[in-house]
C-alpha cells in the first residue's frame, strides 16, 4: 500500500510540472509595434508605442519576412509570437546543454 501511494505522489507531481511547462510554451501574444531592423545578432527587433523593445529569435516555417529588407524599417506589423525553448551554443558553435527561453514569430501581418 505504501508504494502506491508514494507511485501516486510521485505521478501527481510529475504531472504537475509538466502541464505548467506546456502551458508557459503554448501561451500565444499578440502585439502591434515597428521594425526597426536586425540586431547584431541577427534579432529581429520590433519597438511598440510605449518604446518597449521586442526580440525574437525566428519566425515560424511558414511565415515570410526578410530581416535585411530595408523597405520594412519604420513600418508598423501586427505580430503574434510565442516563448520557445531552445539549445544554447557557446562561442565556438558548441551545444553548452543548457535551454534558453527565445520568442519566435508566428505571424506578421502589416498594420494599415
Amino acid at each position: 500500500m505504501k508504494t502506491l501511494y508514494t507511485t501516486i505522489v510521485i505521478l501527481f507531481i510529475a504531472f504537475s510540472f509538466s502541464a505548467k511547462k506546456i502551458s508557459f510554451q503554448e501561451t500565444v501574444h499578440t502585439l502591434v509595434a515597428t521594425y526597426v531592423g536586425a540586431t547584431e545578432n541577427h534579432d529581429y527587433k520590433f519597438i511598440d508605442d510605449n518604446n518597449q523593445e521586442y526580440l525574437f529569435y525566428n519566425l515560424a516555417r511558414r511565415v515570410i519576412f526578410e530581416k535585411e529588407d530595408d523597405s520594412k524599417i519604420n513600418k508598423s506589423f501586427i505580430l503574434t509570437w510565442k516563448n520557445k525553448l531552445v539549445d544554447e551554443y557557446d562561442s565556438k558553435g558548441q551545444k553548452t546543454g543548457a535551454k534558453i527561453t527565445v520568442k519566435t514569430i508566428l505571424s506578421i501581418k502589416t498594420k494599415k
